[in-house]
């Protein structure tokens, strides 16, 4: 089975400046491209995940028009203390390897490209809950939200356990993605107020209405703390942005470090996380 390895690709774009700052940074003069790291180690709750995968790409200009270009010639590996795993390009900046992930263990990315060194590490948890079905509500609308039916979550968080959650929606293949006000803080969420009960009819995502015929594919991804305030620090920087403009550059650290030169570190974050995928056709 294919693996998602992005999660919000459009929103990781046009952050075009990283370091270990944690402050905005409103500087928008051009800048040298910078890597961007994107994926996960997935390990399956309810789906057998055999293949992995991760995005390499060069951020674009804040002031210019291109797009972020693909990165092709890096040389990519992850360990899991015990195995090194090679990833293969196969095309436009994707990188893939085989293999089947287990709780418990950190897994260690090393990225080699353009005579530097990157590095991140993180631990896949154990635990973690599951959907336990998909439901279609019909939302009125609401605070520039659409009305129409939309897709809502049943699960239960496990008791006894501090859990984030960040869910990806996909529609007739498609991720949506809407990193702006309004419905950013939806998507992830911590169990403080939660914690050990069942969230029922829980909606991830109040702007995409779906339609008879359309197949649609929630994933819920048990993340870390550390990958949470990642996501969190992204869509609080969004949400802080006027509705009619563009998203200003900021400084959100992510987990990959350049060991060569550490003024150089890359933007984005490698995570390890369980995930449970449901899928429903609308009738």
């Amino acid at each position: 089975m294919k693996i998602i390895t992005s999660i919000y690709t459009a929103a990781l774009s046009i952050f075009l400046f990283s370091s270990c700052e944690k402050e905005i940074n409103l500087d928008l003069k051009n800048t040298q491209p910078k890597l961007i790291v994107e994926g996960n180690v997935l390990l399956g709750i309810d789906t057998m995940i055999t293949q992995q995968e991760l995005k390499l790409s060069l951020s674009a200009n804040y002031t210019g028009t291109s797009n972020p270009s693909p990165v092709t010639t890096a040389s990519v590996t992850v360990n899991d203390g015990s195995t090194t795993y090679v990833y293969t390009h196969i095309g436009n900046g994707v990188y893939r390897s085989n293999f089947l992930a287990a709780a418990n263990k950190m897994y260690n990315l090393v990225i080699n490209y353009g005579g530097d060194q990157y590095k991140a590490s993180e631990t896949l948890l154990s635990g973690g809950a599951g959907i336990d079905s998909l439901t279609i509500k019909y939302f009125p609308s609401a605070l520039g939200s659409p009305e129409g039916n939309f897709i809502t979550i049943n699960t239960t968080d496990p008791a006894g356990e501090k859990n984030f959650y960040l869910w990806q929606l996909f529609i007739n293949g498609i991720l949506m993605i809407n990193p702006s006000p309004g419905n950013i803080y939806r998507a992830i969420q911590k169990d403080d107020f939660f914690n050990g009960q069942p969230l029922k009819n829980y909606l991830p995502y109040d702007n995409f209405p779906v339609v008879t015929g359309d197949s649609v594919r929630m994933n819920q991804l048990n993340i870390s703390e550390q990958m949470y305030n990642y996501y969190f620090a992204i869509f609080d920087l969004t949400a802080s942005s006027p509705l009619s403009g563009d998203v200003p550059p900021g400084n959100i650290k992510g987990n990959v470090v350049n060991v060569s030169n550490p003024g150089k570190n890359a933007m984005g974050y490698f995570g390890a996380c369980s995930v449970s995928i449901k899928r429903k056709v609308i009738k």
